[in-house]
């Protein structure tokens, strides 16, 4: 029974580290800090490395170098005081002991051969294994005056007794064990596997902590950011720097919030406006409505009714037509079904239609004597309908009497359309925005002869949507003149 629940506690605790371990694992992985500093600790992990490689080969040949160089040296040294001794002695065994009792090298060994390489001495330490030479390297160190050769671990260095190549007395040789550079190397390797670590270690914090501070602005703009409402969008981030790439991030963003918010209270004054448009005639069609179902009433009094109930259906189904079609904004290429039109056509049609209206209202509508025939790439439907909407806004617009003219010309590859009035003008403080959604003049006037502002919004959507420009010339008391710029390879 112990053992079973010894069993259970050991195995419940597994599957919730090893979650919890992965779950830290993504949130480690997840921060910008972190991965920066493992990049950053591994180029340097990579580049320690190389550099340690290359340092340990190029130390390894300069110690076995300088390791020669000595051998060599010792060997010389060896030989000099021999010849020396020779020379005041005039006895090769009396020379071979002087030279080795007198000449003592820690960690080396000496030898004295005669010209066929047997050893003729050897120092004390060499004692029972005296190194063979093998012949090659023996004629090696005779013709270049020194050579080297490997023997039992031993590195040796051979170097003749007389430098002078015609007076052969034999050759001094000096051994000293590889593993007094392997010691060396091995010191190098300890050195290079302790302190690569704690220089990567040491230079991981420091790279985090760099990160960490270059990354605070950023941190900064995210906590700005997330408190930025509906409520807020005119709120800006932040600018430490503008002239570097956190500072050009701010700006970017700021300009973005700064669109957004423009677009969300266009957004706003639109639903205002369209549900105060709204609110009219559904108000006007309820209140007739009840007051027709009042009583009992004459029959010219329903129709009266019934007519007043007709206009404000038709004008409410004119609102509602335009907001759909302003509901497509911004016009993307498939709004529009682009062939090729004859604009003369479209001004001349558009033209005949509006005759009907400014005849009604005692105006003289006067269209160009000879249209030129100019042709290019668009919706026909589109472009009649921006047309009607100018021409149905200056009939509106215009008194009794006044006139009305319509001109098209071609220029610089592009068709110009003018649409010109007598009317009362536009005052010069309201141009700039009669091209808003809802946006009118006298109100009052406007909605008496039925209109919801919404007609030049759309006909300048249109031209916008064929890539064209729409501009407006009025005075007070003068009329307008509206001006449509339409690219004919649009």
């Amino acid at each position: 029974m112990i053992r079973d629940w010894e069993d259970m506690t050991r195995s419940l605790p597994l599957p919730v580290l090893t979650s919890y371990s992965d779950h830290c694992s993504l949130i480690m992985f997840d921060s910008v800090r972190i991965r920066l500093t493992l990049w950053y600790a591994g180029v340097l992990a990579l580049s320690l490395i190389a550099f340690a490689v290359l340092v340990y080969y190029a130390a390894a040949g300069i110690f076995y170098a300088r390791q020669d160089e000595l051998l060599r040296s010792t060997a010389e040294t060896v030989a000099s005081a021999y010849v020396q001794e020779l020379e005041e002695e005039d006895s090769v065994a009396k020379a071979n002991d002087v030279v080795l009792a007198q000449l003592v090298f820690p960690n080396r060994y000496v030898e004295v051969a005669d010209v066929q390489g047997r050893v003729v001495a050897w120092s004390s330490n060499l004692a029972g294994h005296v190194l063979t030479v093998p012949t090659q390297t023996l004629s090696e160190a005779r013709q270049r005056g020194s050579s080297f050769v490997v023997l039992n671990n031993l590195r040796v260095a051979v170097v003749p007794l007389s430098p002078d190549r015609n007076k052969q007395l034999g050759f001094a040789i000096v051994a000293e064990p590889l593993s007094v550079v392997a010691e060396g190397l091995r010191r190098l390797r300890r050195n290079f596997f302790a302190g690569g670590p704690l220089i990567v270690l040491f230079a991981s914090l420091g790279g985090y902590f760099l990160a960490r501070k270059s990354l605070a602005p950023i941190a900064l703009m995210n906590q700005q950011t997330q408190r930025i409402t509906a409520e807020n969008l005119s709120a800006q981030l932040d600018v430490a720097n503008p002239r570097d790439e956190v500072g050009r991030l701010a700006i970017t963003i700021n300009a973005l919030l700064a669109r957004i918010d423009a677009a969300f209270q266009e957004q706003k004054r639109f639903i205002a406006d369209a549900s105060h448009e709204l609110r009219t005639p559904i108000a006007v069609l309820r209140g007739e409505t009840e007051v027709a179902l009042e009583q009992e009433r004459a029959t010219a009094e329903y129709k009266e009714s019934l007519e007043l109930i007709k206009d404000e259906a038709e004008r409410l189904s004119r609102i509602v037509e335009n907001l759909f079609l302003l509901a497509r904004q911004p016009i993307d290429a498939p709004s529009l079904v682009k062939e090729p039109v004859y604009v003369n056509e479209v001004v001349a049609d558009c033209a005949r239609a509006a005759q009907v209206l400014a005849t009604q209202k005692g105006l003289r509508l006067k269209v160009q004597s000879s249209l030129p025939e100019v042709s290019m790439n668009g919706d026909d439907e589109m472009l009649k309908r921006m047309l009607l909407n100018l021409l149905d806004n200056a009939v509106k617009y215009t008194p009794a009497g006044g006139e009305i003219s319509v001109a098209l010309s071609s220029q610089n590859g592009n068709a110009i359309i003018t649409v010109s009035d007598t009317g009362i003008g536009i005052p010069s403080e309201d141009q700039p925005r009669i091209f808003d959604r809802f946006y009118r003049v006298d109100k009052a006037r406007s909605r008496a002869l039925g209109g919801a502002g919404l007609g030049l919004s759309i006909a300048r959507w249109i031209v916008e949507g064929h890539g064209g420009s729409l501009s407006v010339s009025s005075s007070v008391g003068r009329g307008s003149t509206f001006t449509v710029d339409l690219p004919l390879n649009g």
